[in-house]
Order: structure tokens, then C-alpha cells, then sequence
């Protein structure tokens, strides 16, 4: 017996599924690595800043050059890696972006192929009836040609 369409393109729909949830998991995945340098970056901050007022208040309890040099110092590569950590954060962002869209993409097939399938298997079970109404009809015509 012929399969039904429905059937026929469920493998097609299931394999969309499977796609959208791999794009749904690199897309969760992009948005943990996000949070990570997000936090990362917040702490840095919150590093260079408790050690610059360190240095302010040192400063006023006289300090030594080579003191102050290496706060200063200290300081400054971690505004460097700062300015890495906001690089870096633009680049997790736009991968993040990325990974919505195939995923966006990839529901948006699933859920085309699901209403696809839905209408063929409303479409089934409206000849189905249609076949089983006209069995039923042709049924009853005999018995009615039988008795006379």
C-alpha cells in the first residue's frame, strides 16, 4: 500500500527538529560563553578600580617611587586586558547574534514542515471520511435496490 504523504515527509521533519535543537544548543552555548566574559570583564573592572583607589590612598600615606610604579603599572595591564576582555565580548556577541539567527532559521523550517505535515494529515483524514461516507452511502443503496 502506497504511503501517505504525511508519512512520507516526516523523516524531512523529524531531521529539521533535529537541526533546530542542535542550533538551539550552540545558541545556548554562545549565549554561556557570553555570560562567562560578561562576568569576567565586570570583575576586571572591579579590580582596576579597587586598585586605583589603593593607589590614591597609599599616595597620601607617602608611598614609594617604586611602589607607585608597579601599582601604576599593575594598573595599566589591566586596562589592557580590559580593552582585550571588551574585544573579546564584541566578538562573543556577534557569534551570539549569529548562532540566533541559524537557529531562528532552522524553527522556522521545523515549524513551515510541522503545519505542512498538520494540513496533509487533515487532508488524509477528510478523504478518509469522504471514502467512508460513500462506502456507507453505496452500502445503503444496495440494501435499498435488495429489497425491492
Amino acid at each position: 500500500m502506497k504511503q501517505s504523504r504525511s508519512k512520507r515527509m516526516q523523516p524531512v521533519a523529524d531531521h529539521a527538529g533535529q537541526r533546530e535543537q542542535k542550533a538551539v544548543s550552540a545558541f545556548v552555548e554562545a549565549l554561556d560563553s557570553l555570560k562567562t566574559i560578561e562576568d569576567q570583564l565586570q570583575q576586571l573592572l572591579g579590580y582596576r578600580e579597587e586598585y586605583k583607589q589603593q593607589l590614591s590612598s597609599q599616595q597620601q600615606n607617602t608611598m614609594s617611587m617604586r611602589r607607585v610604579r608597579d601599582y601604576q603599572q599593575f594598573i595599566d595591564n589591566l586596562s589592557s586586558t580590559i580593552e582585550n576582555a571588551y574585544r573579546e565580548l564584541e566578538e562573543k556577541q556577534r557569534i551570539c547574534e549569529e548562532k540566533k539567527k541559524i537557529w531562528i532559521a532552522t524553527r522556522s523550517r521545523s515549524q513551515a514542515l510541522n503545519s505542512i505535515i498538520a494540513k496533509y494529515q487533515l487532508q488524509e483524514i477528510a478523504f478518509r471520511e469522504l471514502l467512508e461516507q460513500k462506502e456507507q452511502d453505496d452500502y445503503a443503496q444496495r440494501i435499498v435496490r435488495n429489497k425491492k
